[in-house]
């Protein structure tokens, strides 16, 4: 049992993010399914300005062009733009091919990644000629554009260097666990996701540090109380966004299976401490949404 539920946290956490990549605002998409199976979070695809018929074969702006004209903005979510746009290319170089979404029911798949699907042709010869002009010190760059989002408090930045690995280079994690500098590295992500967490309620990054904090992983150690209060703060923002009803809403109940198995080793009264941080965050979430509200 335990190991179904935190397939569960697993799933909803790569679902979670993955949405949180695609649509600008934090809140989750009404429609979003729970996936059948997943084992972890995915990398963030990039939306595609058009659909498939409509896209030239040789881009109008070179990679570069299109990086310079972001980053000289000096806007991090033009950094982060920049990084995505770099990222792609990095996956389509390596891979011939990449994740695109695209919410039309003709593209539903198999129901674990819904709306998500491999590339045509015609998007391949484009990004083939795209991603052909970029060199080895505009593919490491990315890092730096990255940095400079997550460090600006972006979400979708702080969860992507998680995949990215300290300073790009993810093996560092395992062969290098006690080098100063990853460890440093580790430090700052680790502090920089919390604080998207607790100051701005992302729904994503709450599903994605409840289900770290609950299984562990090279990044995160394992911590019931806070894998606890991410999950039940999420759970409270989906009940007042969609209802007591909703699917994830009962899921991350506080005391609902996969929350209370959780919180097992807490005692009574280190769980009512990290249930009243959940529900911090919670109206915390909803004072932006009233705050953001035209």
């Amino acid at each position: 049992m335990d190991r179904i539920i935190i397939g569960v946290a697993l799933a909803l956490a790569a679902l979670v993010l993955i949405a949180a990549a695609i649509w600008e605002q934090p809140d989750i998409n009404p429609g979003l399914a729970v996936p059948a199976a997943a084992t972890a979070p995915a990398p963030a695809p990039r939306i595609l300005p058009a659909p498939a018929s409509a896209l030239p074969t040789v881009p109008a702006a070179s990679l570069a062009e299109q990086v310079d004209a972001l980053v000289a903005t000096r806007d991090p979510q033009k950094a982060f733009e920049a990084y995505r746009l770099l990222a792609d290319c990095t996956t389509f170089n390596r891979d011939g091919d990449r994740l695109i979404f695209e919410d039309d029911v003709t593209h539903k798949n198999d129901g674990v990644l819904p709306g998500f699907r491999a590339m045509t042709e015609p998007e391949k010869r484009r990004d083939a000629v795209l991603c052909a002009a970029m060199t080895e010190r505009m593919r490491q760059s990315r890092i730096d554009y990255l940095t400079i989002a997550a460090r600006a408090g972006i979400a979708r930045a702080a969860v992507a260097q998680v995949s990215e690995g300290p300073f790009g280079d993810r093996s560092a994690l395992k062969s290098r666990p006690n080098d100063p500098m990853v460890q440093e590295w580790k430090a700052q992500v680790q502090d920089q996701l919390a604080r998207i967490a607790q100051e701005q309620a992302d729904v994503g990054v709450l599903s994605y540090l409840s289900a770290m904090r609950m299984v562990g992983s090279d990044v995160f150690e394992k911590d019931p109380a806070l894998a606890y209060r991410y999950g039940v703060a999420m759970g409270l923002i989906m009940q007042e966004l969609l209802g007591a009803d909703n699917e994830m809403a009962r899921l991350y109940r506080p005391d609902g299976g996969m929350m209370q198995n959780a919180a097992s080793s807490l005692t009574l009264q280190e769980r009512a401490a990290q249930l009243a941080e959940a529900q911090r965050i919670a109206d915390t979430a909803r004072t932006r949404r009233q705050r953001e509200k035209p």
